[in-house]
């Protein structure tokens, strides 16, 4: 398919981007949460790293083990990276022509007939008629929410960070060493998969369900998903190296 690499590009820029101005907004956010509406900057703080909370006892319990940082940190970001890109293969399980394949409990959900009027919110969902093609919209669409969301929290905990500990720089060092490795990595895995709703957004309003399925089918096996795995992988391990390392020394010496 010819134009799988430009849609993978244009999909990797969209959650760059994206990541970018959420982080923005996040940022202006907490200013204002914390200067406007007298809120307290630890408490937001606590909102913005509330994921991390759940995830610390494993690295709490892998550094009693001798277990580096580094590697727990690959770890965690890699499975976060792989089940994104999975989203491709997944996507299948909406298409209503094998509903009756295994796993059949898991597609019989996904080709619910029922309208689902709350993803109707979703910008341009709504202009999308066909249920199954909604369904998949969206489904293909979870790597751009999901890195708004790590945006926004990026920007909040950085602006509450400022005013916990009284440094922008401190704040901003905390994330931008290993962040510089991170974010477009992750935005690469997630492309994988929102290069597919780039894709089915275009043909959702001029196509049926199946001539879309089979486009996006096309578009799976045409992209490189292997090779792109293994660099994610590669620059994932040198991005928790650095956090648990590079990062924390920098942090250390301020």
């Amino acid at each position: 398919m010819k134009t799988k690499q430009p849609l993978l590009l244009n999909a990797w820029k969209k959650l760059v981007g994206a990541y970018v101005y959420s982080l923005a907004i996040g940022f202006f956010a907490g200013v204002v949460l914390v200067k406007i509406g007298n809120i307290k900057p630890e408490g937001i703080y606590e909102l913005s790293t509330k994921r991390l909370s759940y995830v610390l006892p494993v690295f709490d319990m892998g550094a009693r083990n001798g277990i580096d940082n580094g590697v727990l940190l690959f770890v965690w970001n890699s499975i976060g990276a792989l089940i994104t890109m999975s989203f491709i293969y997944t996507a299948a399980w909406f298409d209503p022509r094998h509903c009756g394949l295994p796993p059949r409990v898991i597609r019989k959900v996904f080709c619910g007939k029922t309208k689902m009027k709350i993803l109707c919110y979703l910008p341009g969902c709504a202009k999308i008629e066909e249920e199954p093609l909604r369904r998949l919209y969206v489904w293909l669409m979870i790597p751009l929410l999901g890195i708004i969301l790590l945006g926004l929290e990026s920007g909040l905990s950085v602006s509450t960070a400022t005013f916990i500990f009284g440094s922008f720089y401190s704040s901003v060092i905390a994330i931008l060493p290993h962040g510089l490795i991170e974010i477009p990595t992750l935005s690469l895995s997630g492309a994988v998969t929102y290069s597919a709703h780039l894709m089915v957004n275009k043909q959702a309003h001029i196509n049926p369900p199946p001539a879309v399925f089979e486009q996006m089918e096309m578009h799976r096996n045409a992209m490189p998903i292997m090779k792109i795995a293994l660099l994610v992988i590669g620059c994932l391990c040198l991005a928790g190296w650095v956090e648990a390392h590079i990062t924390q020394r920098i942090v250390a010496s301020l």
